[in-house]
């Protein structure tokens, strides 16, 4: 529906799609928290999805629920996490109203109507240990006068709003560790519950690989197999070795790619007639970000205009050190250079078996030879010396994301049909790949390393998913719920991690509680987490700073 949206209404749709998925991931896992925290019988004064001002509220029973302006955040407000006791302290003016002589509403606004008014002497307004709540007023003549307090009242504040009043046993303090565990870790596990969902919905609705099917299930149309294969013809045989499944059809491809082979003999049913075809597979060499997809020629040919032989380069994401290099689609590569040792380049298969052998660090010195196409369709060679010094994605850091140095595709993928319970494993398998795809990532962050190509800088900031959000747009509503579910699963994790100021932050200090039998004192647990919020505030400003220059690089 969104494939071909550009420009404007892109961005408009982009900015819908991405404020209704962050606006999902947060609600749900304020949800967790929220609905948890009411089975503790902890009272929630207030339910927000976003931050800053309000532009929709409601009051339910006891709770507010509101839709804030930056959707950003959000946060479930419980009982014992503000400082109410300094809204009454003793020697200050209050009013009071009450109902069949018990305190419903305490007036902390002096322009507001109040039935008695005076200074507050003595009061007890927590309930600890089984305490009735109280408030002495003495007015104006000094006589004192005792009030029974609702534990359902409420502050009344200026331009009537209202917090309820909570006695001890509705805050969040007030819970055993367990239960107050049990509520900072419901949001990130409803996180997880969304993602899996989520992935849940993508396998129901497109199936499970058949990989006991020899039958094609869809090919691409830009690939090499799309010159000759369409979906529904039957593989029987790859280089002469005959295919029963698609089990055995990858683990004939798996072969010739270990040999370094780049040619593939495929024999195959189309409409009931046995046919051969013959192509060059697709070639990624990721370490270095160098391909031939979309490459008009695949196999060494003559540079246009000359006699000299030349690998035709496709799609590139080549990294340089220090200054950019020239490399681009449609160029010409004759020779490589390897930490001095110098190749001319004969095939996609040298490439590849050369590139695949090496152990690639960033102290590798990678250059190529190669004709650049300039206008008109001129070539101008640019020599080793000329050409800046390539810098590839280390053995560790592909090793670490699970990402071959190689890959070669031909554009074929099996049937796909429906198993209820492979569904389910398949979401699984996904939820798991996410799940622990993020701690690798962050330990390639933080963790000692005397190669350091990924940092903070990489990290993305809402600027960064909502540029995610409008790519994924044009491939479709599943690859959109695929990529919901990644980022549910990242804010589940990022939340319990170790941080104050973060859920898991708080329950180190419930951990640190359970073991010395004493709770950490609220007003270093409060210092503690301001600094940290100003900390990731800071990196949010810095994370967004770069992915601004990215988009506008």
């Amino acid at each position: 529906m969104f494939l071909e949206l550009t420009g404007f209404p892109l961005i408009i749709v982009a900015i819908v799609a991405f404020i209704i998925i962050l606006g999902v991931i947060i609600c749900l896992h304020e949800a967790g928290h929220f609905f948890v925290a009411k089975k503790c019988g902890v009272l929630c004064h207030d339910f927000s999805i976003g931050m800053g001002p309000a532009i929709y509220k409601k009051k339910g029973k006891e709770t507010s629920f509101s839709v804030r302006a930056i959707p950003i955040g959000g946060f479930v407000s419980m009982a014992g996490e503000e400082a109410t006791d300094e809204l009454t302290k003793i020697g200050s003016k209050i009013g009071l109203n009450l109902v069949d002589d018990i305190v419903t509403e305490i007036i902390l606004d002096d322009k507001a109507d109040a039935m008695v008014r005076g200074e507050i002497s003595d009061k007890e307004l927590e309930g600890k240990d089984g305490k009735d709540l109280y408030i002495t007023l003495t007015d104006d003549m000094g006589e004192p006068h005792y009030y029974q307090v609702s534990e359902t009242a409420k502050y009344v504040f200026e331009k009537n709003e209202v917090l309820q009043l909570a006695p001890y046993h509705r805050t969040f303090d007030s819970k055993k560790i367990w239960q107050r565990m049990l509520i900072l870790f419901a949001g990130p596990f409803m996180n997880f519950v969304l993602a899996f969902f989520l992935y849940l919905i993508i396998a129901f609705a497109t199936g499970v690989p058949n990989y006991g099917s020899n039958r094609i299930g869809s090919v691409s149309s830009e690939y090499p197999a799309g010159a000759y294969l369409v979906s529904g013809d039957t593989i029987t045989g790859i280089n002469g070795v005959t295919v029963s499944s698609w089990t055995e059809f990858e683990t004939e491809m798996a072969k010739l790619y270990q040999g370094y082979g780049t040619t593939v003999n495929i024999t195959y049913i189309h409409e009931n007639e046995t046919k051969n075809a013959t192509m060059e597979t697709y070639n990624s060499i990721v370490s270095i970000g160098l391909t031939n997809f979309g490459a008009k020629s695949l196999v060494l040919s003559k540079i246009p205009s000359t006699e000299i032989d030349g690998l035709e380069v496709g799609r590139i994401s080549i990294r340089y050190k220090g200054e950019t290099g020239t490399i681009a689609k449609g160029d010409y590569l004759t020779k490589v250079s390897i930490d001095g040792t110098v190749y001319t380049i004969e095939s996609w298969s040298q490439l590849i078996k050369l590139f695949k052998e090496l152990n690639v660090t960033t102290s590798v010195d990678v250059r190529f030879e190669y004709y650049h196409k300039g206008e008109n369709d001129t070539y101008t060679l640019v020599s080793l010396e000329e050409c800046k010094s390539i810098e590839p994605y280390t053995d560790e850091l592909l090793e670490n994301q699970r990402i071959e140095k190689i890959a070669q595709y031909i554009g074929v993928s099996p049937e796909y049909h429906f198993s209820f319970f492979e569904c389910i494993g398949s979401a699984a398998n996904n939820f798991w790949k996410d799940f622990t795809l993020i701690f690798r990532t962050l330990g390639i962050l933080i963790a000692p390393s005397s190669v350091r190509q990924v940092g903070v800088s990489d990290l993305s900031s809402v600027v960064g998913i909502f540029d995610m959000v409008k790519q994924y747009i044009g491939a479709g509503f599943l690859p959109l719920l695929s990529l919901t579910a990644l980022l549910s699963v990242n804010i589940g994790v990022m939340n319990l991690l170790p941080i104050p100021a973060l859920d898991g932050g708080r329950i180190v200090f419930l951990i640190i509680e359970a073991i010395t039998g004493k709770k950490v004192p609220k007003k270093i647990e409060n210092i503690i987490n301001l600094v940290f919020m100003g900390l990731l505030l800071i990196l949010f400003v810095f994370i967004t700073y770069n992915d601004i220059l990215r988009l506008i690089h």
